[in-house]
């Protein structure tokens, strides 16, 4: 039997397209293409994987789908419990070696789907001659070619930008103008850093309990009418920062702290608006209304999604952030770098109270 080739090209096609008509506040096109792939992408694939098998190798063809259909849908719902996200949650991993990562993830997803399906090709292979080597080598070939139709699904809806369209640096590389003074919660929980812009001079200012990672850093106004560093109704600084020296608007000082959404300006120099979002395919965006002017950078695949949070505006457009769970960043949007400043949580951006 012939290989109804566009047929299938349009079942192909359709399913990759799927995931894209999505709000945002109703998940992300990778999202959908996952839930695409688990519910419905495994039946498309597998009937292909049957066809070829079929015409290449003399199985019987509805044998053939109906197997392979099932070996899909046993891959795919087993990967995604072993190797979904899973980058995410490696400490070692940051924007500084998450490109290798991701590709070696690549491999490693390939290598796991031969493994988990070889032995439903056997079982379609098992009364030909040389069976065990036939299977092997028609596991390698079929999946070399659907592959490809789940390389391009996911890549088409996955969102790279923060590592392909940014170079990576060293923090001493961006370094705003002005003197800035961070604050931040240590990986762990226990202590709150300050530090300089590029990570240096760091100094433990207190140990603390904020182990959850909703636990965060926030400045608020005092019955003094002044500015305290706080995490979970504790003061960690009293009197850190008069008005002057803490980003805009001075309203959202209500000790309930948001990390979404319009980033607070530390800086008047400036026609640049940025803001973040809770899905990783937001990333970070930036948009300049006199002049055009927008940008957005993100992470979301199937192995590392990525939010950005926590984040201030600084003088010359930088800005500080907090990158997935436990990465603080600084970004230059306009120059296209990013550097990793620390390991850390909840980033707190001020003007030493001296110099105002």
């Amino acid at each position: 039997m012939k290989i109804n080739k566009k047929l299938v090209a349009i079942l192909a096609f359709t399913i990759a397209l799927l995931p894209t008509p999505v709000l945002a506040n109703a998940g992300t096109p990778l999202m959908w293409t996952g839930f695409g792939h688990l519910f419905i992408g495994n039946a498309v694939i597998g009937t292909i994987e049957g066809l070829l098998l079929s015409r290449l190798f003399n199985t019987p063809r509805s044998k053939s789908v109906n197997v392979l259909v099932l070996a899909n849908y046993a891959s795919a719902w087993l990967g995604m419990v072993l190797i979904l996200d899973r980058l995410s949650h490696i400490s070692t991993i940051t924007i500084e070696n998450v490109y290798v990562w991701l590709w070696l993830f690549v491999g490693i997803a390939f290598i796991l789907t031969l493994f988990i399906e070889y032995p439903f090709f056997w079982f379609l292979l098992r009364k030909q001659q040389k069976a065990v080597q036939k299977a092997l080598k028609a596991t390698l070939l079929i999946h070399g070619i659907s592959y490809l139709l789940l390389f391009g699904w996911y890549g088409l809806n996955s969102q790279t930008s923060l590592l392909t369209q940014l170079d990576v640096v060293s923090a001493e590389q961006l370094q705003p103008s002005k003197d800035y003074r961070l604050y931040f919660i240590t990986s762990d929980g226990k202590q709150v850093v300050q530090s300089n812009l590029d990570g240096k001079n760091q100094e433990s200012i207190k140990d603390v309990i904020a182990t959850d990672r909703n636990d965060r850093l926030s400045i608020c106004k005092n019955e003094e009418e002044k500015f305290d560093l706080v995490v979970n109704a504790k003061v960690i600084l009293s009197d850190l920062a008069s008005l002057a020296s803490i980003p805009e608007p001075p309203e959202r000082y209500n000790c309930v702290p948001y990390p979404f959404g319009a980033v607070p300006k530390l800086t008047e120099n400036t026609n640049w608006d940025y803001e973040t979002f809770v899905w990783a395919a937001g990333g970070i965006m930036g948009y300049n209304e006199p002049e055009k002017l927008r940008f957005g950078f993100a992470l979301e695949t199937p192995f590392v999604f990525w939010n950005v949070s926590n984040a201030t505006h600084l003088d010359g457009d930088f800005i500080v952030f907090q990158l997935g769970n436990n990465q603080v960043c600084i970004l230059q949007p306009h120059e296209k770098r990013i550097a990793l400043i620390a390991r850390g949580r909840s980033p707190v951006v001020v003007k030493p109270k001296q110099s105002d």
